[in-house]
């Protein structure tokens, strides 16, 4: 019994000494690591305020998805948060918020499901009599004799020739009724140019600067004005007076904006010339269009690729396509001072013209154009 109880006793002593050389303590740091573990809380603490001050950022990430017949674009955005956890030293992460926005861009499939080309596919004139009579572009049916394919088969070929004629006079009325609109814009256009130019149409009155020596021969006086030479008409009887009362003439007129014409080549082919029957610089086609300079005997005189060029008139005709910033003067006349006589004024540039070429004065006569032989 004794022995019983000194056992008990020796068990129960060892337990509660394994029971208290177990318990938890707090580990004994060494004075040599103090140092380390207070740079260790600093470099902690500087973690957190910077996580603290740290500016919060936004990922966006668009993702394309293609469901049925659509695509779609999902943007994702993701908010990036550092929050300090309650238990100190220790940090944790925030969920980020997601923000998913669907929007649908664009439907690149037809409603049948099927892709479509960017390419026009023109129908050959077999297909278009296929469509037209289905019927008769059927296989040989074995209930059909011979003699009936064979006239079937020359149904078709004439069939055939028929939507070939019928497309070719359906270009050509589309092509008659294109020529129409435009010659109908060139008409609209050219009047309103002549409206222009006539609202713009005002009498105008001069006074000459110089006058030249009176030619009794050709009964004409020379006399400048605007840095312009004009010549005059005047009878002997009246063109001393005239003379001697020179600052007393007055000149009248018209005044109106002047046109700006281009040269269209009307011929099949046209020489374009580097003078008035020179050598040939180049070679138009019907219809080119080419700036008017101005007209020489029986020559246009051209803007030819940079250059002054010269076609007969016989090869074109002249467009009216603009109003120039300019003034022209016409049906200039003289009034004397002392009689009230009216004289015709006519400009020296329309009187004293290129040397008359034989050669292309012929050729106007005749009508031909000057062009390279057929």
């Amino acid at each position: 019994m004794t022995i019983n109880l000194i056992n008990k006793t020796l068990l129960f002593s060892s337990i509660i000494i394994i029971l208290e050389s177990c318990g938890a303590g707090k580990p004994k740091v060494s004075a040599e690591d103090l140092p380390d573990l207070e740079r260790n809380k600093a470099a902690i603490a500087g973690i957190e305020a910077e996580s603290v001050n740290k500016p919060e950022y936004v990922l966006k990430i668009k993702t394309p998805i293609e469901t049925d017949g659509a695509t779609y674009i999902q943007t994702v955005e993701a908010q990036s948060v550092i929050s300090e956890s309650k238990t100190k030293g220790s940090f944790a992460k925030k969920t980020p918020s997601k923000k998913i926005e669907q929007r649908q861009i664009e439907n690149n499939k037809q409603s049948s499901g099927g892709s479509y080309s960017n390419f026009l596919r023109i129908k050959t004139v077999y297909e278009l009599a296929m469509d037209a009579n289905p019927t008769m572009f059927l296989p040989h049916d074995e209930f059909e004799t011979a003699d009936e394919y064979k006239r079937r088969v020359s149904d078709q070929v004439s069939l055939m020739k028929e939507i070939v004629q019928m497309t070719s006079q359906k270009m050509e009325i589309k092509k008659a009724q294109r020529l129409q609109v435009a010659k109908d814009k060139e008409s609209r256009t050219k009047t309103i140019l002549e409206n222009l130019m006539a609202e713009s149409s005002s009498p105008i009155e001069f006074i000459p600067h110089d006058i030249g020596r009176y030619n009794p021969e050709k009964e004409t006086f020379p006399i400048i004005l605007h840095n312009m030479q004009y010549q005059i008409s005047v009878p002997r009887e009246e063109a001393r007076t005239f003379k001697t009362n020179f600052k007393s003439v007055k000149i009248k007129g018209i005044k109106q904006l002047k046109p700006k014409y281009d040269v269209a080549v009307k011929v099949s082919k046209a020489h374009i010339r580097s003078r008035p029957n020179g050598s040939i610089v180049g070679i138009a086609s019907k219809g080119d269009l080419f700036e008017h300079v101005q007209d020489e005997d029986e020559w246009f005189k051209l803007n030819y690729k940079g250059q002054f060029g010269f076609t007969h008139m016989n090869n074109a005709e002249l467009k009216l396509v603009d109003i120039a910033d300019a003034y022209e003067y016409h049906d200039m006349v003289a009034i004397h001072p002392t009689t009230g006589s009216m004289f015709a004024m006519t400009s020296v540039d329309k009187l004293v013209k290129a040397p008359l070429n034989l050669a292309s004065r012929k050729l106007f006569e005749t009508g031909q154009a000057d062009g390279p032989k057929d």
